[in-house]
């Protein structure tokens, strides 16, 4: 699709603010850890049609069984900012103010945390792709620039987001894949939310 080293860095920034990992369930010493749960069903489910992961008891029991704290679905685990639900410029200034050092998730999967576990940022995560923007000269000239101004982390991402969701393999030219669907989705109503939100 023709990324810029911008807008990978604003889609990656972007897409880690809002949401979070799950990974909770530690499968070390179960049946699981030999034979990976998640190569049993559509859905990466213990239980073919159950659209969860393991409902043996290895992983909660009854109606707990595979979700909420329960769930495997990455293996990793942890939001990447302190609001995972609300946008906000956490990704990039925790990356920039932290000092980020090897972890493993409860099910043993590598990943970071903060050095000083007592920071702001203690409860955040991040994964060996997000650490590696700061590794990377070309990455951390854009993160830095991200972290100090925040409009125009908006601004890339908003661009880089209307490019992810209106190109494709048999789209790859701005409004290829408008002109072929004959419409194109409009995201001004966000802009109306916005003045609603604390």
């Amino acid at each position: 699709m023709g990324w810029t080293d911008r807008e990978t860095v604003a889609l990656i920034g972007g897409g880690h603010t809002l949401g979070r990992t799950h990974g909770n369930c530690n499968l070390t010493g179960t049946k699981w850890a030999q034979d990976p749960y998640n190569n049993i069903g559509p859905y990466f489910e213990a239980t073919p049609g159950s659209l969860r992961g393991p409902t043996d008891g290895t992983c909660g029991t009854g109606t707990e069984a595979g979700r909420g704290n329960n769930t495997v679905s990455s293996g990793f685990e942890g939001p990447w900012t302190r609001s995972p639900s609300r946008w906000n410029y956490d990704f990039f200034d925790a990356l920039m103010s932290e000092e980020w050092v090897p972890a493993k998730s409860p099910y043993g999967n590598d990943q970071w945390h903060t050095r000083d576990r007592s920071s702001k940022f203690a409860k955040t995560m991040r994964l060996t792709a997000d650490v590696s923007l700061i590794a990377d000269q070309t990455y951390l000239h854009l993160v830095e620039e991200y972290a100090a101004d925040h409009a125009k982390f908006d601004s890339d991402f908003a661009n880089a987001w209307f490019k992810l969701v209106h190109r494709s393999e048999d789209h790859p030219h701005q409004d290829d894949l408008e002109k072929d669907a004959g419409f194109c989705t409009s995201f001004e109503f966000l802009t109306a939310q916005q003045e609603f939100l604390p």
